[in-house]
Order: C-alpha cells, then structure tokens, then sequence
C-alpha cells in the first residue's frame, strides 16, 4: 500500500513534484511536508501525482500566452 510518506520519499529521490488535480496544486516535497505539518494539505496519496516541476512553469507559460493574445484580440475590438 501507497503512504503519503513512501509517496513523498518516492518524490524527494526521483526530483519530483507532487501535483493535485482537483485544485491544480503543486508542491514540492518540502512544501507539502510543511504544510502537512500545519495541518493543511492532508489528504491521501490517492489524490496526489508525481510530476516533473518543469511541467508548471510551462503550464504557467501557455496561460500566459493565452492571456496575451485575450489582451491582444481585446485591444483589436477597442481600436477597430
């Protein structure tokens, strides 16, 4: 069986990110074990992904895109 803590040991030694999809949440294994330690976060493993880091910054990066063309199509309709 699969712990939080195997889970983020796993993380931790493959240099990975633990991401949840319900909330599209990312942390590194640090962060959760903190905010873990809060109280916060505590869910089970079931509801955490390992993922490469470097996947959020180009999520991040295509938002940033789409925004720019929003702006870019809204400035079009305001200058005709």
């Amino acid at each position: 069986m699969i712990t939080m803590e195997s889970l983020l040991v796993e993380a931790e030694h493959k240099n990975l990110w633990l991401h949840c999809a319900y909330q599209d949440l990312w942390f590194s294994p640090e962060q959760l074990r903190r905010h873990q330690a809060e109280g916060r976060f505590r869910w089970g493993p079931v509801n955490w992904r390992l993922r490469q880091p470097h996947e959020r910054l180009q999520q991040a990066e295509a938002r940033l895109r789409a925004a720019q063309q929003q702006v870019d199509r809204i400035k079009g309709e305001l200058h005709g």
